[in-house]
């Protein structure tokens, strides 16, 4: 879980800083979740996992700034993907455990996520960086 979740942010932006740097900039935005600044009950290793990811991107965004690259986070809550789908119509405990920590009262959709990334991508954010920007209704 680690490995997949955490370790492997890091050694990707280590790949793509390199490239950026040369650039004169770029913007990385990082996956991480609410799992990773909220307990969840059976989720320690990912939300272990996802709270890296917060702290390597706040490290991350202070060390790379002098080159002019942005680093921000996107911590979706529940979006409504194939996986969420089946346990939403699945199991009615888990379908109001999720929905009870979501004020719209619903999951959100992946354009929801697909939003943010396009907004932290664009020169609207040129001066967010260090930023999780959480998504989660």
């Amino acid at each position: 879980m680690l490995h997949i979740n955490l370790t492997s942010v890091f050694r990707l932006s280590k790949c793509v800083v390199a490239e950026m740097r040369r650039q004169g900039g770029g913007q990385i935005i990082n996956m991480a979740s609410v799992f990773g600044t909220t307990a969840f009950p059976g989720a320690a290793s990912y939300s272990a996992a996802k709270a890296g990811v917060i702290a390597l991107t706040r490290s991350m965004a202070v060390d790379y700034a002098p080159a002019g690259v942005t680093v921000n986070a996107i911590a979706p809550g529940l979006i409504l993907t194939d996986m969420t789908r089946a346990r939403l119509t699945g199991d009615p405990r888990y379908r109001a455990l999720m929905l009870e920590g979501t004020p719209l009262g619903r999951p959100g959709r992946p354009e929801d996520v697909a939003g943010a990334a396009v907004f932290l991508a664009s020169a609207d954010a040129d001066f967010v960086t260090g930023h999780v920007l959480t998504v989660d209704g």
